[in-house]
């Protein structure tokens, strides 16, 4: 039993890792594409491999709120520098909606997934 349990720890703490180090890859990755001069409309898109993270991420948890929770604290330093730039016309605006995609992202990924785990319950399998 002792056995299990130490595997089940050793899990949640690789997941939770895990969880840190791509929100933190993925907010360097919209970084990359700030700094590139990519449209700002591609940019804001950058919400997509969020979402797709945080759904993986929580399925892999067996439905763990708190590693979505890592994810967004791994995203945040770089999308706290990020706010702080100003797009063409002199505003903050573009950068925080930028952020604030990947907050969405990450949000609908973990919903996702909730809503997932729910009809496969609900199925009964």
């Amino acid at each position: 039993m002792q056995q299990t349990n130490r595997r089940s720890g050793w899990k949640t703490t690789f997941m939770a890792f895990c969880a840190l180090i791509g929100g933190f890859l993925l907010s360097f990755l919209a970084l990359v594409a700030l700094w590139s001069g990519i449209p700002w409309i591609v940019q804001i898109a950058i919400f997509l491999p969020f979402l797709l993270f945080s759904y993986t991420v929580f399925e892999w948890t067996n439905e763990s709120w708190i590693i979505c929770a890592l994810i967004l604290v791994g995203a945040m330093p770089l999308g706290i520098l990020m706010m702080q730039f100003r797009d063409t016309n002199g505003s903050h605006l573009l950068p925080t909606l930028m952020v604030m995609s990947w907050i969405i992202g990450i949000s609908a990924g973990c919903y996702l997934g909730k809503l997932r785990g729910a009809a496969v319950i609900s199925k009964g399998g």
